[in-house]
């Protein structure tokens, strides 16, 4: 059984300030749905890599809920500009918090 908490190391400043090269997400995947606002780790629909970014906005498609997702950093951000929206089935955790130091 995989734990409800997970720690992700973040690689790369796409989440600048709130997170940046270094910094560790300690993360839950126990949660209902996203909410705007919340930042997700979730696979990359480009390659697979796991990603953290915001909830911008939250929509419909197909029936589906669909949530389009950005980086803090916009401007340094591969997000949903790039793959669109993404299911609640590919989110892997919602992000508690963000530590400096090594949580593990």
């Amino acid at each position: 059984m995989k734990s409800p908490i997970f720690v992700l190391k973040i690689s790369g400043n796409s989440m600048k300030p709130f997170a940046k090269d270094g910094d560790y997400a300690i993360s839950t995947r126990i949660f209902l749905s996203p909410r705007l606002g919340e930042v997700l780790i979730f696979r990359s629909p480009l390659d697979g890599v796991m990603m953290i970014k915001r909830v911008s906005r939250i929509y419909s498609e197909e029936g589906e809920e669909r949530y389009y997702v950005e980086g803090d950093n916009r401007m340094r951000s591969t997000d949903s500009k790039a793959f669109g929206g993404i299911s609640k089935k590919e989110v892997l955790g919602k992000v508690l918090f963000v530590s400096r130091k090594n949580v593990t």
